[in-house]
């Protein structure tokens, strides 16, 4: 139990506020527990302007209606039966993963909803810092396992946000990376939507919620249909449109990591593609650009406004616009069973050998138009609309 003033004076009345009961195991606090929450409940007393005691009361009350949401273990079988794609060998060793290495150490009859990214549990660590302490144990001795598992509970966590019993800013796993993932910055650290988000989201994205700009709105689909960078995306060129070819050249100036004077990156135009460049010409027909700013017609459209317009449609977190590069890259070949080399050429990504890199950069043309062909189809199949 603690005792003190409230409100804050001399003349102010003590009261006390239970804690729990002393001891070990289940429901029972040791000293240093107690100390730890003592100085959480004095300093959200502080900060708020409240009696402490209304801490627990709301505690409860966020405790009552998370217990009517699934167990951890109900919202995992959600997934492995509703949510996730994979084939049954793959579901065999998610459930291993889960119920032997997962489950074990955050408890299978937890309500989902006590696994959100910020909910405080018992010391004051929220889920998110726990879920790092966790990761941070399993990648030393085995960093392989770590990666499946943080891939599982992040499907998990995907399948309790679209069931609504848990807010969709609250998947506590996105973006945990090793040290090493940090200093090797490799592209698939941007958050990306899974395969079986995408026709919720293209759901979202027709509703149209924010408002978005009929500009903003095609250069984010053109993002999803080429897997190219904003910046090569917002400054499309009408005379960077090959129709008789059916080709989009884009400048290497554009490319990242490309040199001013290597040649064109060469994007075949599928049927969704020209389909979208028609509805343009009908905005920004008259101007240099495809996608102008709607604010000045004489300009491109800012590159961050691509990003921002998942953001105003409730993704923050969820995924980037750059994290579509590695839904390009990881379902050209898990799901259309594509040749990386094939795709990475497709997306632009800079061939580590420079002399490799001269030669085969326009390489394989029928094949990237094959897939580019394939991947558009795949994304209307996933309920995109153009």
């Amino acid at each position: 139990m603690g005792r003190i003033r409230f409100p804050p004076g001399r003349t102010s009345s003590v009261v006390d506020v239970r804690i729990g009961v002393y001891g070990k195991g289940t429901g029972k606090w040791s000293l240093k527990e107690a100390r730890d929450e003592w100085e959480l409940i004095r300093t959200w007393s502080r900060e708020n302007n409240k009696d402490p005691r209304d801490r627990k009361r709301e505690q409860k009350q966020v405790l009552v209606q998370e217990r009517e949401s699934p167990t951890f273990e109900q919202a995992s079988e959600s997934y492995l039966s509703e949510w996730t794609t994979a084939n049954a060998q793959g579901k065999k060793e998610y459930r291993n993963l889960l119920w032997n290495q997962i489950m074990p150490h955050f408890g299978a009859k937890t309500p989902v909803g006590h696994l959100s990214w910020d909910h405080e549990h018992k010391g004051g660590k929220t889920t998110r810092e726990l879920m790092e302490d966790y990761f941070t144990r399993v990648r030393k001795r085995a960093p392989t396992s770590a990666k499946k598992q943080q891939m599982v509970l992040k499907g998990v966590f995907e399948n309790a946000i679209r069931k609504g019993w848990m807010r969709r800013d609250q998947n506590p796993v996105l973006n945990i990376t090793s040290p090493k993932d940090k200093k090797d910055h490799l592209v698939q650290h941007h958050p990306y939507p899974f395969w079986e988000t995408l026709p919720e989201f293209f759901e979202v994205f027709a509703r149209n919620a924010p408002n978005g700009e009929t500009t903003t709105r095609s250069a984010c689909l053109l993002t999803f249909l080429t897997g190219l960078r904003v910046g090569a995306i917002s400054g499309m060129r009408w005379d960077e449109v090959d129709s008789e070819k059916d080709l989009w050249l884009v400048p290497a100036s554009r490319m990242k990591t490309w040199d001013a004077s290597e040649k064109h990156h060469l994007v075949p135009l599928t049927e969704p593609i020209k389909d979208l460049l028609r509805e343009m010409e009908k905005v920004n027909g008259g101007t240099d650009f495809v996608f102008a700013s709607p604010r000045t017609q004489s300009k491109q459209l800012n590159p961050a406004s691509i990003n921002n317009h998942f953001i105003n449609l409730g993704y923050k977190g969820i995924f980037r616009a750059h994290g579509l590069r590695t839904c390009f890259l990881t379902y050209g070949q898990e799901v259309l069973g594509f040749d990386e080399k094939v795709i990475r050429l497709q997306g632009g990504w800079k061939v580590k050998e420079k002399i490799q890199g001269i030669y085969d950069r326009h390489d394989f043309l029928d094949e990237r138009r094959k897939f580019m062909n394939a991947w558009s189809d795949a994304l209307l199949d996933r309920g995109m609309k153009i």
